[in-house]
């Protein structure tokens, strides 16, 4: 990028009322790779880990103690559990291959350059070193060098892992690695949405097979109901942990949180003492002075 930026501001310089176009535009931001990548092996084990649970004691259960509930409840259970996991795989196809709504560039999209913006291009300069420019409803975003529209459907944001501006930028799902965008027609937030319903419906009829294969075969006192107790007992358990290891999570993050709040409060405070410092001083060397 640094010999392209050098031959364009040569060349800027040669011809400083030449149009920009698109070509004159420094490279996109590099997303953070390392991030992306260990986000989004954790959703692939997240989604596959749930559907293989699921399917794996569904059927384990059924198998043994599932005759005990008939023709009609043994495949109503089956289809349902395997009808919720193909659902999630789609959803979590549009949400690895989707687009979230990123703002690409085009001429409409880039064009004008703001003044301030014009002139770093033109001498070759980044122009991450600007505040975001404000015209009206719209802004200008210094890191991508692009328009973001509010007719487009805000809130528009600057994703920082991504290194993309999105249009109805939801959030970056630190599981998936993608941003979370868009509304009820548009953008990948839909598939969001259903892929987490899937997985509650997944759980949810897992429980209810385990339970209702369980009972019959316990009141009909079929030897099959220790095996189904065991795989049973085993899935229970296996939720119980994922549930404790998310809430550890989610406390050992608030706490990070907070105590990087607190770091951060106290270099400000530090920094305002040390400001307030060279204040006094300088006012006391002028007084001294005078």
């Amino acid at each position: 990028p640094e010999p392209r930026r050098v031959l364009m501001a040569a060349t800027n310089k040669d011809r400083p009322d030449r149009p920009l176009t698109l070509d004159d535009l420094p490279p996109l931001p590099e997303p953070d790779h390392a991030t992306l990548r260990v986000e989004q092996r954790r959703g692939v084990a997240v989604v596959f880990g749930v559907i293989s649970l699921c399917i794996g004691v569904t059927h384990g259960v059924l198998i043994p103690c599932g005759g005990s509930l008939g023709l009609a409840a043994w495949w109503a259970c089956a289809a349902l559990v395997q009808a919720a996991a193909l659902l999630a795989l789609c959803c979590f196809a549009v949400l690895y291959y989707g687009d979230p709504g990123v703002v690409r560039r085009s001429e409409s999209a880039c064009f004008p350059l703001p003044p301030a913006v014009e002139a770093r291009v033109r001498a070759g300069e980044n122009a991450t070193a600007l505040n975001n420019i404000i015209e009206g409803r719209d802004t200008f975003c210094v890191r991508c060098l692009v328009w973001r529209r509010a007719d487009d459907g805000p809130p528009h944001h600057h994703c920082r892992t991504c290194n993309r501006c999105v249009r109805q930028f939801d959030h970056h799902c630190g599981v998936f690695g993608r941003c979370i965008a868009g509304g009820r027609s548009s953008g990948n937030k839909p598939a969001f949405v259903c892929i987490l319903l899937m997985g509650y419906v997944g759980v949810l009829t897992t429980l209810a097979s385990v339970l209702a294969a369980l009972t019959t075969a316990y009141s009909l006192g079929t030897a099959a109901a220790a095996v189904g107790g065991a795989i049973a007992g085993a899935w229970l358990v296996s939720c119980v942990v994922v549930v404790a290891a998310r809430a550890w999570r989610l406390a050992a993050g608030r706490a990070a949180s907070r105590l990087q709040r607190q770091q951060h409060r106290r270099r400000a405070l530090r920094g305002q003492g040390i400001a307030d410092a060279l204040e006094m001083g300088w006012t006391v060397h002028a007084a001294s002075g005078q």
